[in-house]
């Protein structure tokens, strides 16, 4: 059993919570689809947090601290020139922040295992291409996508969960009872939603978990109110990315 967990943001509220809640089930591989930094108030704690697990792929907020925004709002960009500060911080020692970057450093784009391809956005451009629930209506786009698969490609990046298959269908995990068994002639595409800022009117963490033809889809409450604070005391922070918290969105 695996569980796929994506978009963390640095809220550390809810990322704590969904490990807990992965622990309980007796699971012991994770696997993070990247953004594990960005928007959020605890990039540190996160980062280090993600360090225990044996893959954790480069997002497009890793992808824009590391070299340039591109395509960023101006709350995410002002985000990224934030934790920018916080891994620079000379109050933490030298050695720790070395520590930090060099793991981002590190990050690769996607990883393939047995059947199944992971990445953080599409695998055509793994760190900027989108799979958003409208683009069952663009057979052009979603055939090309499913011609770079074997059978199974988890993503994130869009925050909204959700299963896409070759029949040009979306299914999110309230239309499928949360969860959905795999035929063996049939490609998915498996949106694992967010952990740290849920876009799907859905404020609970996100995540998913597959034990080699199921996938399931896990909500997890947490402490938003707390994340929400930490972040209307920064300045540097816009108040929107607190305020979406409490709605999901």
């Amino acid at each position: 059993m695996r569980a796929i967990i994506s978009d963390i943001h640095s809220n550390a509220e809810a990322f704590s919570a969904v490990l807990e809640d992965i622990d309980k089930q007796g699971i012991s591989e994770i696997i993070c689809l990247g953004d594990v930094i960005g928007y959020g108030p605890d990039p540190r704690e996160c980062i280090k947090l993600a360090m225990s697990f044996g893959i954790c792929l480069r997002g497009n907020h890793e992808d824009a601290l590391l070299n340039i925004a591109i395509d960023f709002n101006m709350d995410a960009a002002a985000a990224i020139d934030w934790t920018r500060n916080q891994l620079n911080d000379k109050t933490h020692p030298k050695a720790e922040n070395h520590m930090l970057w060099n793991y981002l450093d590190k990050m690769v784009e996607k990883k393939t295992m047995e059947d199944s391809l992971f990445v953080h956005g599409s695998p055509k451009l793994p760190t900027r291409e989108y799979i958003r629930p409208i683009d069952i209506t663009d057979p052009a786009k979603m055939r090309g996508i499913f011609s770079m698969i074997s059978k199974l490609c988890f993503c994130g990046h869009t925050h909204e969960p959700g299963i896409f298959t070759e029949e040009l269908k979306f299914h999110p995990p309230t239309v499928i009872n949360g969860y959905l068994r795999f035929p063996p002639d049939k490609k998915y595409i498996i949106n694992v939603g967010s952990v740290g800022q849920p876009r799907d009117r859905d404020n609970r963490a996100c995540y998913a978990t597959y034990d080699g033809d199921t996938v399931r889809f896990h909500r997890v409450k947490y402490d938003y109110e707390a994340t929400m604070k930490k972040i209307l005391e920064i300045p540097d922070l816009s108040p929107r990315l607190a305020y979406r918290l409490k709605e999901g969105r």
